[in-house]
């Protein structure tokens, strides 16, 4: 694969700014007070323009303080000034190697210099007076070492599966099958659109459900964008094969994936991709050696994992807090009378055909089914909004009723409470672990047993 930048964007902007910003290094027994700096884009990209000369001269004079650095570890006495050195050399070393990195192998190493550099730092005792200095320098090194694990992610993550014509669903897919190949297939499988994406933090509700007494249970979120209940329909029954299936499924999301009025974009992609041209031809997401067309050969598939913020476990975490005051200076304030989610608003269609295919599936399978209906904002829930919320709450509790699900609806948990959302229809990372701590709460809900128990930390 070909590189994101030049062969010696990367290094360049670390050698040069080294030795611009790093003081000499003394005698043994004195402090060095500056070592390899951290990295931004800005440097990398304004160091292309120098000279082979002037990379030259700071590759020799980089190469020279680093045996500086090496003996002055060595004959070092204290040990908070030997650690210091052997940080400092680790993290030459980095530098050394990103000039020539080009694979995933490359970056791995980078990053694993950076790893060694910020072990180092964060071992200076306490009370050693290079402590301070020393957290600063390894709060910049691990930024360092988080770009070199984008860049190993972006050249060494192959497509486990044809892609299915978005990012966010071909990055879960390659992602959760990488889960289940790891720890096993999770307890708990979180499905739905971008609410539930960041609405429902995982390992918050592992946490939370420990705190009620279902300790070791393992939880995945596998939501998607605009995934709609056609789209969960298809994850369920057609792209997985039976070593992926939870022993729960909690369905995260609203009204708007179950509107059979409006055009479903991220499905008619799915359509039209070449991973569902596989399905139709047999090929399902297995993380076994299968026979007769079950397993995609992967090297028939093109592309590498995009690579966004999505954790191990499949969540998205954001910060932002909605302020009206500030928010609507950015982005007009839609009303709901002209709100294109609800325009038509059809609750019997496509969608209340691919729930009842759902629900089927997953009761003849034995696998229960949670759906939570997440909590909107005030702002949000106008007068027009709010009835046709009304109607899809009488949906829900009419499937609930007939024994197809147990029905959690927070929708109006937090009207008034704004700084749980990241604007008026998505939640935040601190309303995410609430609506974990929610449901985890909840009796009804019949929590499984854990499948396979694994270490706590593992996960983290």
């Amino acid at each position: 694969m070909g590189r994101h930048f030049s062969s010696r964007g990367w290094l360049i902007g670390l050698i040069v700014v080294s030795l611009l910003l790093s003081c000499s290094i003394g005698r043994p027994g004195s402090m060095a007070t500056s070592a390899v700096p951290s990295v931004n884009m800005k440097q990398l990209e304004s160091a292309d323009q120098l000279s082979s000369e002037t990379l030259a001269e700071a590759a020799v004079a980089v190469a020279a303080r680093a045996e500086n650095f090496q003996a002055a570890g060595a004959a070092a006495a204290a040990d908070g000034e030997a650690l210091w050195y052997q940080a400092v050399e680790a993290a030459t070393e980095a530098a050394t190697l990103a000039q020539s990195a080009s694979t995933a192998p490359d970056w791995d190493r980078v990053a694993q210099a950076w790893g060694r550099s910020v072990n180092r730092l964060q071992s200076i005792p306490s009370d050693d007076p290079r402590r301070l200095f020393s957290q600063r320098k390894a709060r910049e090194y691990l930024q360092n070492m988080q770009v070199a694990q984008t860049r190993a992610e972006r050249m060494g993550a192959k497509q486990v599966f044809p892609t299915l014509g978005s990012d966010v669903l071909d990055e879960q897919v390659s992602l959760y099958r990488s889960y289940v190949a790891t720890l096993g297939v999770p307890d708990i499988l979180v499905l739905g659109s971008s609410r539930a994406l960041q609405g429902l933090d995982p390992q918050a509700l592992q946490q939370a459900l420990a705190q009620q007494g279902h300790s070791g249970l393992r939880v995945y979120n596998f939501s998607v964008n605009g995934a709609t209940a056609q789209v969960v329909s298809f994850l369920i029954r057609q792209l997985f094969a039976p070593d992926l299936y939870p022993n729960i499924v909690v369905w995260a999301g609203g009204s708007r994936s179950f509107n059979s009025g409006r055009f479903d974009r991220t499905f008619a992609e799915i359509l039209d991709s070449p991973g569902y041209s596989a399905v139709r031809q047999g090929a399902k997401l297995t993380v076994a050696d299968a026979d007769g067309g079950q397993k995609v050969v992967l090297d028939e598939i093109e592309g590498t994992v995009p690579v966004s913020q999505i954790s191990a476990l499949g969540f998205l975490s954001v910060e932002d807090q909605f302020n009206p005051g500030i928010y609507y200076q950015s982005f007009p304030r839609v009303r709901g009378l002209y709100d294109n989610a609800y325009r038509p608003f059809r609750l019997d269609g496509v969608q209340a055909v691919s729930l009842d295919a759902v629900t089927k599936f997953l009761r003849a399978h034995n696998i229960p089914l949670v759906f939570v209906n997440l909590p909107l904002s005030a702002d949000y829930l106008d007068a027009v909004r709010l009835r046709y919320e009304r109607q899809f709450q009488t949906f829900l509790r009419g499937w609930a009723n007939q024994g197809f699900l147990t029905l959690v609806d927070l929708l109006e948990q937090w009207r008034q409470q704004p700084d749980l959302f990241a604007d008026p229809s998505h939640i935040n990372r601190f309303g995410a672990v609430e609506v974990a701590r929610l449901i985890a709460a909840d009796t009804r809900i019949p929590w499984p047993t854990p499948s396979t128990p694994v270490d706590a930390g593992s996960e983290d």
